[in-house]
């Protein structure tokens, strides 16, 4: 049994003034819209949910869900990231709960009591002789599924919402999804060249999709790389700067050069405030998520407000997966009060919305808290408002 919300004067599909792109590109550019930008990410089993109680049909249109619970940003990805969606694939089935991307990286399935997840199962340069014979995907050919989408996308709904070209996993996740975490990272001192020759494989790779997205009309190319955990940097700040910031510095040059108008937003989870000044003088726009409890999200907007943007940040970890309604409705009223002053806050759930036993609930609390808050002129009363909500059975 699935339950809903009344109590709120706004429903999920709240009307706004702009349209979508027109709010998120003032998001972005640091200006108060008519309200906060909205998305979020679902895991399938939770999507599967929503749109069985919304009555969402995707089989002809994959974003008829993200249109019915008033995302403002509509995308997919491309590349490396493409990789966790295996599991989901028939034709990269290639044995018992085992599947294989184009990269030839192979996957595997893990059920748990509420749903699944993937996890690595091989890495095809585990052992670097077999770099001898492995062979880079050709960018293009190898992503024309993925192209072909943002295509439509573009045509379709490029006037209405904004489109934000996916290419995550860029660089350094995608050398080591290669070679395997451990090694590359004893690769990067014992190993040096060859560290720097998978991070140039990827990294033309990861461009080369980039900028065929650019060319097509993006507005947002999204890029990514987990370089930090919860206390502190994954990689050494000094080979961070050495080997990474100078790749991406590359990468934005290329992609300015087709538009340079483009937004392009960084992902990576954990600590990051130690990399805030590369990755602003890098030319990055958008931080996603700003990871809330591994970082002082306060300090962060206070000085970086005017230059970076937020896409993000409310708890999956503990708030989403576990907490109470209240819990998530306060949640979001902090994250709004936080980073939405003034512009440059996308709202999102920090990362995948797992499924839990509480995902589903905590999910269309999400939604009813973020339309209750994200208009402007904010007012973020507090969150005892949500003791006018009332669950229907």
């Amino acid at each position: 049994m699935y339950r809903t919300y009344r109590g709120s004067e706004r429903t999920i599909e709240s009307e706004g003034k702009m349209t979508s792109k027109e709010r998120v590109l003032a998001a972005i550019n640091h200006e108060e819209p008519d309200k906060i930008p909205l998305d979020s990410w679902l895991a399938p089993e939770i999507g599967e949910m929503m749109r069985e109680v919304l009555n969402v049909d995707i089989s002809t249109d994959r974003f008829a869900l993200s249109k019915k619970l008033g995302h403002d940003i509509l995308y997919g990805n491309i590349g490396f990231c493409d990789g966790y969606n295996s599991i989901y694939i028939d034709e990269r089935k290639i044995g018992d709960n085992l599947f294989q991307d184009r990269f030839g990286i192979q996957w595997r399935r893990k059920d748990h009591d509420f749903g699944c997840y993937c996890e690595f199962a091989t890495h095809p340069l585990a052992d670097r002789k077999n770099y001898d014979r492995f062979n880079w995907p050709d960018p293009i050919e190898s992503s024309r599924d993925g192209l072909e989408m943002y295509k439509k996308l573009i045509e379709q709904d490029g006037r209405e919402y904004a489109i934000l070209g996916g290419v995550a996993c860029t660089m350094l996740e995608g050398a080591w999804y290669l070679r395997g975490l451990d090694n590359f990272m004893m690769d990067l001192v014992q190993n040096r060249d060859f560290a720097e020759e998978l991070l140039d494989g990827a990294m033309h790779f990861s461009l080369a999709i980039s900028k065929k997205l650019v060319e097509m009309g993006v507005d947002i190319i999204w890029w990514g790389d987990d370089v930090g955990v919860e206390t502190g940097p994954m990689i050494a700040p000094a080979l961070f700067r050495a080997l990474i910031i100078p790749r991406y510095a590359h990468m934005v040059e290329e992609v300015k050069k087709i538009n340079n108008e483009i937004k392009i937003a960084f992902h990576t989870d954990g600590s990051i405030e130690w990399a805030l000044d590369d990755l602003v003088d890098v030319g990055f726009d958008i931080l996603n998520p700003l990871q809330p409890d591994a970082n002082d999200v306060k300090a962060v907007k206070k000085r970086y407000g005017n230059r970076l943007s937020f896409w993000g940040n409310v708890d999956t970890r503990n708030v989403m997966s576990s907490g109470t309604v209240q819990d998530v409705i306060s949640e979001v009223r902090q994250v709004i009060d936080t980073l939405g002053h003034g512009g440059g806050l996308i709202l999102c759930s920090n990362h995948t919305i797992q499924a839990t036993e509480r995902a589903f609930d905590n999910t269309v609390a999400y939604y009813w808290a973020a339309n209750h808050f994200r208009n402007y002129p904010l007012r973020t009363r507090s969150a005892s408002t949500a003791s006018r909500v009332q669950w229907v059975s």
